[in-house]
């Protein structure tokens, strides 16, 4: 195997981009490009320099049509829990099976190649209040499927390390299984409702109360330039944008340009 670069595995991560977006198109499936993807297509007509990832937002409804219909071949795979008992995350992955990814101290259930990380849309609490403890319940789910995929404690200070072994062993009896099944049924509990408040990356909510967006934001689609080609992302991107990552047109200081990704990329 050959390590990729920066640049490489960004080009690959683009091919995969627009097999998604291919295949969307002919199936009439919405997606928005979001979060980092989508700052680097404002602020920059492309990646953040730094950065090394895709990420999409799919409705709900869209999501498991595309899960459903996606028909993987000799380049492209389309892992998600509904359809890979193994695949050990709550949202789907489309994956350019050619090349392979690594991130040490993690299980993930399968072989992972560079990829489109899929994130399902779903529909908050229409009570505020409630919305905010849904977020609450579903980080500390996340935080603890999080544990039971790790190898070791990863904290440097001893005392820390040793508390969180602690919590390893009780939730990796509980199993990864009985984590990911919460997060799940607490990502499409209110889809419901036919005209929801408040709409968000409930099943990834990393962003925890900031990822709780007006559902207007999301009513339809306008293009914006990525690497020179043109893909949908939501009309009220700015206050999409605004939510996650607040003033978000200025850059960073330089000692925070960094990915906060770990892993490595090879092509087979």
């Amino acid at each position: 195997m050959r390590e990729l670069s920066l640049q490489e595995t960004k080009e690959i991560e683009f091919g995969v981009l627009k097999e998604l977006d291919s295949f969307c198109k002919q199936n009439n499936i919405r997606y928005f490009i979001s979060h980092g993807t989508l700052l680097g297509a404002i602020r920059y007509k492309g990646f953040i320099p730094w950065d090394d990832d895709i990420d999409v937002l799919i409705p709900r409804e869209d999501y498991k049509r595309l899960v459903a219909t996606y028909q993987d071949n000799d380049r492209y795979r389309l892992y998600a829990y509904e359809k890979d008992p193994g695949f050990l995350f709550t949202y789907a992955k489309l994956c350019d099976i050619t090349t392979k990814k690594e991130e040490p101290g993690h299980k993930t259930g399968v072989s992972l190649g560079l990829d489109v990380d899929l994130f399902p849309l779903d529909a908050w609490n229409d009570d505020i209040e409630k919305a905010r403890k849904e977020s609450k319940y579903i980080q500390k789910n996340l935080f603890r499927l999080g544990l039971t995929k790790m190898q070791k404690p990863d904290s440097v200070n001893p005392v820390k390390r040793c508390i969180k072994g602690v919590l390893m062993l009780y939730c990796k009896l509980l199993g990864t299984e009985h984590y990911l099944k919460n997060v799940m049924n607490a990502s499409v509990k209110d889809n419901r409702s036919s005209k929801p408040k408040y709409l968000g990356n409930k099943a990834w909510n990393v962003y925890r109360e900031k990822d709780i967006i007006p559902a207007e934001a999301f009513a339809e689609a306008v293009e914006v330039e990525f690497n020179g080609e043109k893909f949908p992302t939501m009309i009220g991107y700015d206050t999409f944008l605004s939510s996650l990552y607040g003033d978000y047109l200025p850059e960073p200081p330089k000692e925070k340009q960094k990915t906060h990704h770990m892993f490595k990329a090879y092509k087979l």
